[in-house]
């Protein structure tokens, strides 16, 4: 019901007094369709349509943590093959509600796997292929285009009313190639509306004043057009063509409404019902709804553009090596261990935002946490005095990680592990040749930075190479070459 009541006040706001009152009336004299309306005033129970599945609940009852064998299996069987590991930590990035980007080669997996997610359970997904040449807001959100009198909606707005249309049915929304523009041009508004997370995110349009317009001269229209009826005698229900062929009626609409012939009705019928409908399909103000999620795949090379701080301090970037590098026998062996532990019947997965937890404010600073503790050492001896950013935020998003981590099944180190790969790593882009900002080399501090993470996770779990211990030595290494610069996108 409150999912009901929330759409239905964002779609039609000051439309609400019009619709109720007088929507038989739009639909008869053809100024609306039914199904518009319909749309914007709909039955309890009629919001959801009827999927098919097993439910989260009744496919895995031991919980979220099991979810990543059955995603494993189900991306095999459409011939995508990811580790058990990669899948925790996007599933854990999915119940963090927080912008991700999918950093990689081109055919490194990044859109298949957010396709792919979304297919194994029971979800939807739009790829908004980004062009070189957006510059603004406009560009990802549309424009009111006050010649038509109507918002030129894009595929990304598209998406998100779609996805309000099915509020029980996970959205997932990729902006793919997100960096062939500068992504703090077309995404900065959109980004700050993402910062907060008490409420669900308001979304500007245009101004209110258009739709006041719309709603005065439609009043104005069906009060004519109501007391031409009244006076030849003519019902409610009558459609605007009887009334055009009904001679006292028709005389009386001319009369009152000031039209010339009939040829002018039509036009005025014309305008009022293009501006209608414009109205009605697209509100001045949206809310970003709960059961989307959105995601950035970006491509580092010569064609694209940087992240910068402002975006890397928002997002949770997500790094995917070379395909033909993997360990693809272990994968394998992965993949039939998932086969065998999951019920043979088990039907199609059925899942629900809910199911991913709710968006929230991210958890208070916890300065006695072990990892909140590391992550602040490192903040006040190394990155700090490097220049990189990595500040209360930071490390309170990182908390909400951690948490969601534990509930994909993710022990500590691989979680503290993957929010240094996420958050910390991205964002490393100087030259070592400089002095940093408690006057050492750079160079001296980025060393004993590995020499600190090498202490941290040796003797777990791990595998150093392939954890943030292995990205920042390759980084190091890199650097000679690299006219002394180290940069985390650098290969």
């Amino acid at each position: 019901m409150e999912q009901g009541k929330q759409t239905m006040e964002i779609a039609y706001r000051r439309l609400e007094e019009l619709l109720s009152a007088k929507g038989d009336r739009l639909v008869a004299l053809g100024l609306a369709d039914a199904e518009d309306v319909a749309a914007l005033l709909p039955h309890l129970g009629t919001m959801e349509e009827a999927r098919e599945g097993t439910s989260f609940a009744d496919a895995l009852p031991g919980g979220f943590a099991q979810l990543a064998p059955l995603l494993q299996s189900r991306m095999a069987e459409q011939g995508l093959l990811y580790s058990q590991a990669q899948l925790r930590d996007f599933l854990a990035l999915l119940r963090t509600r927080d912008l991700v980007v999918l950093a990689g080669d081109s055919g490194s997996g990044k859109t298949s796997l957010v396709r792919a997610a979304a297919k194994a359970i029971g979800g939807a997904c739009t790829i908004i292929p980004v062009k070189p040449n957006w510059t603004g807001p406009e560009d990802l959100l549309g424009y009111f285009n006050p010649i038509q009198r109507s918002y030129q909606a894009t595929p990304f707005l598209l998406a998100l009313q779609a996805a309000g249309r099915n509020p029980l049915v996970p959205h997932f929304i990729c902006l793919d190639e997100m960096n062939l523009a500068r992504v703090e041009h077309y995404f900065a508004d959109f980004l700050s509306l993402l910062e907060n997370r008490s409420i669900a995110p308001q979304i500007p349009l245009y101004t209110a004043d258009e739709e006041r317009h719309v709603v005065v001269e439609q009043g104005i229209f069906l009060e004519v057009e109501a007391e031409a009826r009244r006076r030849s005698g003519l019902g409610d229900s009558a459609t605007l063509e009887e009334v055009l062929r009904d001679d006292r009626a028709n005389a009386e609409l001319h009369r009152l409404g000031g039209f010339a012939d009939n040829e002018s009705v039509l036009l005025h019928h014309g305008r009022l019902r293009r501006s209608l409908a414009a109205q009605m399909r697209m509100p001045t103000s949206i809310t970003l709804p709960e059961n989307v999620w959105i995601f950035g795949a970006v491509n580092m090379d010569d064609t694209t553009h940087q992240l910068s701080a402002k975006v890397l301090d928002r997002v949770q970037v997500v790094r995917f090596r070379n395909p033909m590098l993997a360990d693809w026998d272990a994968i394998e062996a992965e993949v039939q261990g998932a086969h065998q532990s999951l019920p043979s019947d088990l039907a199609e997965l059925r899942m629900t935002p809910e199911d991913f937890g709710v968006r929230s404010d991210y958890p208070a600073f916890d300065r006695h946490d072990a990892s909140v503790a590391f992550l602040s050492h490192l903040s006040r001896e190394y990155l700090d005095p490097l220049g990189v950013e990595f500040g209360l935020r930071a490390i309170r998003q990182s908390q909400g990680y951690m948490i969601a981590a534990e509930a994909a099944g993710i022990d500590t180190d691989e979680a503290l592990d993957n929010v240094v790969k996420h958050k910390i790593l991205p964002k490393i882009a100087f030259d070592t040749a400089r002095p940093a900002g408690n006057g050492r080399l750079r160079r001296e501090l980025i060393d004993e930075l590995r020499t600190e993470l090498t202490q941290r996770f040796e003797g777990t779990s791990l595998d150093l190479e392939a954890s943030c211990v292995g990205d920042l030595g390759r980084m190091i290494r890199l650097t000679d070459g690299n006219n002394g610069i180290v940069n985390y996108w650098l290969r």
